[in-house]
């Protein structure tokens, strides 16, 4: 239980749902981290992590060998820590007409998920990228996509976007990430595409990618627009702390929201 062993328990601060969690979940960028950093990471935030996502993707495609995942999952497993592959493996996938026994691969690594993306390949005819949806639930894993473009030229189209959002969910994906470069663009052209994609599928099956650039104003952005229980996606490490202080308005990046508006006052 959350703050079951707080050193002060006379005091009170918002509080977070416990693992496992539906929505409000946070996905850490593994980028190469060493055995023991990620150990550290789980000592330091395990409560706080819910998937980690492993970005270096050449060493994953070419450098790691099978007893490395197994070691590195085998850390995060135990702390009910879900684990998947940067999308841009799969995109080098499917550009090579190889997704099958890509999936099946990772199923055998231990992996629990994938990232079904096109953000920088051409997009996916649309039977296609739903076939891709079908064939990793149907191998046993959780089913990510996407919606954006990481070089966007113009601002995201909220009704295509619901429609591929809704086709997604409805085909089998788990989540769909919005990236990180189209809610930078809609921070500066105007929020209303994204609100009107949350109120059309709600926040639940969403998740935010707040980095890697424009760190902390995209994730302070997400997370005043939104609220502390939107999902969040490719955060570092280091970061994980502060989301966690903003999301409960614990930071000033918030501003202190939790003493500066809400009194400290607790729900």
């Amino acid at each position: 239980m959350e703050g079951a062993n707080s050193c002060f328990p006379f005091v009170n601060l918002p509080m977070r749902p416990g693992k496992p969690r539906s929505s409000g979940f946070t996905v850490v960028s593994d980028r190469s981290l060493s055995m023991q950093q990620a150990r550290d990471l789980m000592e330091s935030g395990a409560d706080l992590v819910d998937y980690v996502k492993l970005t270096d993707h050449v060493a994953s495609l070419l450098y790691r060998s099978e007893e490395w995942f197994r070691e590195k999952f085998a850390i995060y497993n135990r702390h009910q820590v879900k684990t998947l592959p940067g999308g841009i493996t799969f995109e080098v996938a499917a550009m090579q007409k190889q997704v099958e026994p890509f999936m099946l691969r990772l199923k055998e690594l231990g992996f629990d998920a994938v990232e079904i993306s096109e953000d920088v390949i051409p997009p996916l005819r649309l039977e296609e990228r739903l076939s891709y949806i079908r064939l990793a639930r149907e191998i046993g894993l959780e089913a990510f996509t996407e919606v954006g473009r990481k070089d966007p030229t113009a601002p995201l189209e909220a009704e295509e976007a619901i429609e591929a959002i809704r086709r997604d969910l409805e085909t089998g994906a788990k989540k769909v990430t919005i990236e990180n470069s189209d809610i930078a663009l809609l921070m500066k052209t105007g929020p209303e595409p994204l609100e009107r994609i949350v109120e059309a599928v709600g926040l639940a099956p969403l998740v935010f990618e707040v980095g890697p650039h424009g760190w902390p104003e995209v994730a302070t952005w997400v997370i005043r627009t939104f609220g502390p229980e939107v999902s969040l996606e490719n955060l570092g490490p280091e970061q994980l702390s502060i989301v966690d202080a903003m999301r409960r308005g614990m930071h000033r990046n918030v501003n202190y929201e939790f003493l500066s508006k809400r009194g400290g006052r607790v729900e």
